[in-house]
């Protein structure tokens, strides 16, 4: 390659005269990596402290407190309650004992959302042997003891297996009431 280069317009317009076509030597390699390393951290800290700022902004600080400490302080703050029928029993008219214990705790004042009858994934009916009320959380236990008084004080327990809040599962015990 030749060492001496015509001059052009870059070396007439520059103080510097040729120094575009200089080599570049090991310090300016590492000055350049220098340089890109630097933005990179610069670039990191400022997207970490902006997540970090959004993260401290957050409006849901805080405990939010229950204004009253009992979930059956009225009728309506009634937690919801599902019935499951485990039993495989039905009444003298077809009525499934799932449906029939439902309706008595609705009559007895409590919030009944649904009932439906035990099954496998193919649809065929499953039996359990003992009857078992299911709670979320310990808030629920008075409700679920109220009801387990109806059924015949079966086991309470807390599970986060069911969705709602109470869930009954009636079990081949229960007993439909006679009616007269």
């Amino acid at each position: 390659m030749a060492k001496k280069f015509p001059l052009d317009e870059f070396d007439a317009a520059s103080v510097h005269g040729g120094r575009h076509r200089a080599r570049r030597t090991g310090k300016d390699r590492a000055l350049e990596w220098v340089k890109i390393f630097g933005a990179g951290i610069l670039v990191a800290g400022a997207a970490w402290g902006v997540l970090k700022f959004a993260d401290a902004s957050s409006v849901f600080e805080g405990v939010i407190t229950n204004a009253s400490p009992s979930p059956t302080a009225t009728e309506d703050a009634r937690p919801g309650v599902a019935v499951v029928d485990g039993s495989g029993k039905t009444d003298d008219t077809k009525i499934a004992a799932g449906q029939l214990f439902a309706a008595d705790l609705e009559s007895a004042g409590f919030n009944v959302l649904n009932w439906s009858a035990l099954e496998d994934a193919d649809g065929k009916p499953i039996t359990i042997e003992t009857s078992t009320i299911v709670i979320t959380d310990e808030l629920f236990r008075a409700e679920a003891e109220e009801m387990a008084k109806l059924l015949g004080s079966p086991l309470v327990t807390v599970s986060d297996q069911f969705a709602g809040p109470i869930t009954i599962v009636l079990g081949t015990e229960y007993e439909i009431p006679v009616t007269e």
